[in-house]
């Protein structure tokens, strides 16, 4: 029989039917499959584990909203009542830095945190805020610029049978590949990691098959597959797709994979410690997954937009965030694991000096604050400074671009190198940007 009339006029292979059977208890769509078939990268050389720099993995905490610097990083103790409000100072374990009395707990732990006082951007709107501080772009029209993650996926590939890219709760379109393609898009486990029934969607097979039927559907692939490779060669769409279903196998397979999403396998007093609320469990869920070699991890926290009554607000989401991230850097630290893990926290903006009618603060970009830690970063620190009444900064002004070069630079890439869009336009990671030098060890 001659195997070539087994393609139809549009090229379309036996070997595409077996895989669209297959698609149901991998998760997939057909459009997925397409989508993967068109995107997903050549087979590169996967690392061991240690990059080049100084950190393995990032886990970024994204704080939604835009948190007011005023009322966290960078209190103005001496400002006048409308611009300082109800916040007031604490000491930290790091002499000579102080912080807002909301954060107690971290207080104890930043002799291990920079904070960076004078980041600057002109983006006062949430959606372009939100765009350029993920990806270190402002949008462009009709381009999606990928965000850290998914670079990060792209030039450094996976640790372990766990996507190297993970967000915990539903990503925007901000932490997306953008033009690198929805095959390195983050995982998304799906679920609330504080509920008594979390359960990782798509990671569960479907109810019938056994471990047997499994491999035999992975054996009827393989063998349909090496009987048409020979008309395929030179043809680098199926092996890319061959990759991506390999992966995929040992994702449902890998009994490290699935217990890295299962929680009940930590002491009652860590998932205390770190809070048994969403942010809590979620943060915590992220240490499990940078340890089981996840590249890239993102946990969001919302309710930060604090356009009235910013002290009560503070009082409850802040009391939140303190208890989680303090755990958080508390845990990596005493399992050796900070050091290589590079912890980002930061929003799309700060809000604005003067309190408003409504006892609020609405967004300001001119001058805001973000946190840094572990990964090659010097504890106890602060980058920058704003001026009096908090309004831009007084020193040190680092945008956006620095920022994602700072990221890139602990991950061991070079950051001014630049990556291609599918229509050959190419951009520089971080275009104009230097890696914050006071920030590291």
């Amino acid at each position: 029989m001659d195997f070539n009339v087994l393609n139809d006029c549009e090229n379309f292979h036996r070997r595409d039917f077996l895989r669209v059977g297959m698609l149901s208890f991998l998760g997939l769509s057909l459009s997925q499959y397409y989508s993967l078939a068109d995107q997903a990268p050549q087979k590169a050389k996967e690392p061991a584990g240690k990059t080049t720099g100084t950190a393995d993995s990032v886990i970024l905490v994204w704080l939604a909203g835009g948190p007011s610097h005023l009322d966290t990083w960078d209190i103005k103790p001496n400002a006048p009542l409308e611009i300082r409000g109800n916040a007031t100072p604490i000491e930290t374990k790091a002499k000579g830095i102080q912080i807002a009395s909301y954060f107690p707990k971290t207080a104890q732990q930043m002799d291990k945190i920079t904070i960076v006082r004078s980041m600057t951007s002109p983006a006062a709107a949430h959606e372009i805020g939100t765009h350029y501080l993920l990806t270190g772009f402002l949008p462009l029209p009709g381009f999606a610029v990928p965000s850290y993650g998914a670079v990060a996926s792209k030039l450094l590939g996976p640790r372990s049978a766990l996507p190297p890219y993970i967000s915990v709760q539903q990503p925007g379109a901000e932490m997306g590949a953008g033009f690198l393609g929805a095959a390195l898009n983050p995982f998304c486990p799906g679920g609330d990691p504080a509920s008594g029934d979390f359960q990782v969607r798509d990671l569960e097979q479907p109810g019938g098959m056994t471990p047997q039927k499994f491999d035999r559907r992975k054996s009827l692939r393989e063998t349909i597959d090496n009987t048409f490779k020979q008309y395929e060669a030179g043809n680098d769409t199926p092996k890319a797709v061959d990759s991506f279903y390999n992966r995929a196998y040992t994702l449902l397979s890998s009994q490290e994979a699935r217990a890295a999403f299962d929680l009940r396998k930590e002491k009652e007093e860590t998932r205390n410690a770190y809070g048994r609320h969403t942010f809590g469990q979620s943060l915590l869920l992220s240490r499990r997954l940078v340890e089981t070699g996840v590249r890239f991890v993102t946990c969001t926290i919302g309710g930060w937009d604090m356009h009235s009554n910013v002290h009560n607000s503070m009082a409850g989401t802040g009391g939140v965030f303190d208890q989680s991230f303090a755990a958080l850097i508390a845990d990596l630290a005493q399992r050796g694991m900070l050091e290589r893990t590079l912890v980002v926290v930061m929003g799309e903006f700060g809000r604005t000096p003067i309190i408003n009618k409504d006892g609020g603060r609405d967004h300001h970009p001119r001058v805001f604050s973000t946190l840094l830690a572990g990964g090659g970063v010097r504890g106890g620190n602060v980058v920058g400074s704003s001026d009096a009444r908090g309004i831009e900064p007084a020193s040190d002004p680092v945008k956006p671009e620095d920022l994602a070069a700072t990221i890139y630079h602990c991950l061991g890439l070079d950051y001014s190198q630049s990556i291609s869009s599918p229509d050959g336009v190419r951009i520089t990671l971080a275009r104009g940007g230097t890696h914050i030098r006071q920030a590291l060890a």
